[in-house]
Formats: structure tokens, C-alpha cells, sequence
């Protein structure tokens, strides 16, 4: 930044080391240096669509088991819907959704109540 727009940015109380700070503690060392590429920041690789209907579909399959978090069961069972391409890789080695839900949930623990 040229030296006169940061004497401006100081002239109305912005400490622009504390700026860059905060920007680096959010989004790593070095984010402000970083040249912009399309429509991503480069170091930031974005979801394919595909990716991110499979972490929906984990997501939704963690709220049916009641959990409170997303575990690789979720994950596995979120690329085992028939929405996904990966099911079809996978359901030709033998692995589909409504099996592997019933694995996963024998192994888990049982809830008092």
C-alpha cells in the first residue's frame, strides 16, 4: 500500500499492522499477499458442486443418527446416496447406503433413555 494511503487509513485511527493481524489470524499468514485468481483467493480451493451435495447429505445423515457433530460414517454415508457419483464406484464393490447404515448403526453405542 502506497505510504500515503496508510498515513490516511492512520489519520482515522487504523493501525494497519493490527489489520493485517486479524486478517492473517482469519485466513492464514500472508492472505493479504496473496494475488487474486477468478472468483478465489489462491491457497483456497473451492467445493465442486458434487462435494458439496455429499457434505449436505453427511450433514443430514448426522442429524438422523442424532449426533452432534459429522464423523467419516457421516461422510461415508453422505457419498453413498444415489445423489452422488462416488455411490456408483462404490455400490459396484459392494458397499450401498441402506448396508452400510445398518453397520454404522450397530457399531454404535447405545443411548439410555
Amino acid at each position: 500500500m502506497p505510504d500515503r494511503d496508510a498515513d490516511a487509513l492512520a489519520t482515522l485511527g487504523i493501525d494497519l499492522d493490527a489489520v493485517r493481524s486479524a486478517v492473517e489470524a482469519g485466513f492464514g499468514p500472508g492472505a493479504l499477499d496473496r494475488p487474486r485468481r477468478g472468483r478465489w483467493w489462491a491457497g483456497h480451493i473451492p467445493f465442486a458442486r458434487s462435494s458439496k451435495k455429499a457434505l449436505e447429505l453427511a450433514l443430514r445423515e448426522a442429524i438422523r443418527l442424532g449426533d452432534r457433530s459429522i464423523g467419516t460414517e457421516h461422510v461415508l454415508l453422505g457419498l453413498l446416496h444415489p445423489d452422488t457419483a462416488a455411490s456408483q464406484v462404490l455400490d459396484r464393490h459392494g458397499m450401498t447406503l441402506y448396508g452400510t447404515r445398518r453397520a454404522a448403526e450397530r457399531r454404535r453405542p447405545r443411548r439410555a433413555g
